[in-house]
């Protein structure tokens, strides 16, 4: 094969890539499993404090009306450090919903994604969403 073949090979393969990666619906993973943590897992997730030593990832893919959203899930711990960490983001408390259990947090300067904190009281669950919108 010439050297002129071998590149253009290359360059089509390195455009069609992104076609062959599997895209899931909605994938769970854990920080050790490193591939889909580092594609999937969005900055502000990724930077969360850990306010448990038993948690785990979900990236929920965008189709239809549903938007792009990545969470980090925690079995046990406290939802205060999380809620600083919202603050510091320059994000505040905007409403509850499911009779408290759901925190919707916004920012004026942001608008392209929200934060959720959802409680889940008799599972044990803290959870941190992010939704792009």
């Amino acid at each position: 094969m010439s050297y002129y073949k071998i590149i253009m090979v290359t360059i089509v393969l390195v455009f069609l890539s992104p076609l062959l990666i599997p895209w899931p619906d909605k994938l769970e993973y854990r920080e050790s499993d490193l591939f889909d943590y580092y594609f999937y897992t969005d900055v502000d997730i990724k930077q969360a404090p850990r306010i448990s030593s038993n948690y785990y990832f979900e990236y929920i893919s965008p189709e239809g009306s549903t938007q792009e959203t990545s969470l980090i899930i925690f079995r046990g711990g406290d939802a205060g450090i999380i809620r600083n960490y919202l603050i510091g983001l320059g994000f505040y408390l905007y409403d509850y919903s499911g009779n408290g259990r759901e925190e919707l947090w916004i920012s004026n300067d942001n608008h392209r994604f929200t934060f959720s904190i959802v409680i889940n009281k008799k599972k044990g669950l803290v959870s941190l969403v992010k939704e792009k919108r």
